[in-house]
């Protein structure tokens, strides 16, 4: 039913003579009424609270017209009180979130770098290209951070003067800061007997809380692929049993439940493409074909192979938080993230003699990226190069 008001007359009577309604009709602010045997409409403006009180008043006026017989029959000086809000000008964070969607293919609502981006242009308020750029030197940005962003203000700044929004690109110039390399611990690698040691701390349910019903041991098939195949937290929560290939032995890699900025829990993941796009195929070996087989009993194609114990996604931050943190410190391991599960795959894979390139193409990476940041070296040779 079409929401409505009357002025003049009490809802579900029929109107009088000179009684005016209003109505929202396909968003839109419509006022009906009779009067001398004839129906008049008269479509105003946007249909929302603000300008029901306008449409109250030009409702208000015709019926006082009607009365005193002022009435205007060609309805020019009721259109005259319908006017539309002025437009408001475009801001550069409207226009940001245009090119976002539009030439980028993401959405602010959803990728986090672009949603930091346009929460800080709001903060900065009204800018031009003449000031802008030291707007964002003041954020107290790291160096790692400021790059990512002078590096989507360049793009963005482009697109700006391609449709002549500003004159010039104020970014072009500006040159990217320094990063401090600096190794993060919390990713370090787990050493062959740390990683004995928690898989099976895992699997015998060892810091496991006296009276919890979930297990530990619930998350090992979890843990053992993530250590075992070195792919990333959201890869392996979003594996579907379709993805194992038991008669070629072979397990696609296709696709990921990501985080969003709502969180990590089940209702807050999206489905989408692996992080860099890649799609790869690992070998299902002997002891993952008896893990996944197991995993994926009674379980329908589209399902997920791992699960919490509800039933639904794993939560990879809670689950790191709650639990493999709990481990780690029960164990006396130096704390570290579940993401360490994936540099320790890629150190694994170097320190045993797997060139670079193959060790990539496992991880879905490129091979500069698994030089640069897999290349711990697990073991110390107790030799060097002679002379």
């Amino acid at each position: 039913m079409t929401p409505h008001l009357q002025i003049g007359s009490q809802m579900g009577h029929k109107n009088s003579k000179g009684t005016v309604t209003i109505s929202n009709y396909r968003s839109r602010i419509r006022l009906r009424w009779r009067y001398q045997s004839k129906r008049y409409s008269l479509n105003l403006f946007q249909f929302n609270k603000a300008n029901l009180l306008q449409a109250k008043k030009v409702a208000l006026e015709i019926e006082q017209d009607i009365n005193n017989d002022r009435f205007d029959f060609s309805l020019t000086a009721y259109n005259g009180k319908s006017k539309e809000e002025p437009t408001k000008e475009k801001t550069i964070d409207a226009y940001f979130e245009e090119w976002t969607k539009n030439y980028r293919h993401m959405d602010c609502e959803v990728n986090i770098h672009y949603h930091a981006l346009r929460n800080t242009m709001k903060k900065w308020g009204t800018f031009n290209e003449t000031n802008v750029v030291s707007k964002l030197n003041k954020e107290a940005f790291c160096a790692k951070t400021y790059n990512s962003r002078l590096t989507m203000l360049k793009a963005f700044g482009k697109w700006l003067v391609k449709q002549q929004i500003w004159v010039s690109n104020p970014f072009e110039d500006v040159v990217s800061k320094k990063v401090k390399k600096k190794a993060n611990g919390s990713r370090k690698p787990f050493t062959e007997i740390e990683l004995a040691k928690i898989l099976d701390a895992f699997k015998q349910d060892t810091f496991n809380p006296k009276y919890s019903i979930h297990k530990h041991s619930h998350y090992y098939p979890f843990l053992y692929f993530i250590f075992k195949t070195g792919v990333r937290n959201a890869e392996a929560v979003g594996l579907r049993v379709k993805s194992i290939d038991f008669v070629a032995n072979q397990i696609h890699i296709t696709e990921v439940m990501a985080r969003t900025l709502k969180g990590t829990h089940a209702s807050a993941r999206i489905r989408k493409e692996t992080k860099n796009g890649k799609e790869r195929t690992l070998p299902l070996t002997k002891d993952l074909f008896m893990l996944l087989e197991k995993q994926t009993e009674n379980k329908q194609k589209d399902d997920l192979v791992f699960q919490s114990p509800n039933g639904l996604p794993i939560d990879d931050r809670m689950f790191q938080q709650r639990i493999f943190k709990t481990v780690l410190k029960g164990l006396g391991i130096e704390y570290r993230v579940l993401y360490a599960s994936r540099h320790t795959f890629g150190s694994r894979c170097i320190n045993d003699g797997i060139n670079p390139v193959t060790t990539a193409f496992l991880m879905g990476n490129n091979p500069e990226t698994a030089l640069r940041n897999y290349t711990h070296q697990i073991t110390i040779p107790k030799e060097l190069p002679k002379i």
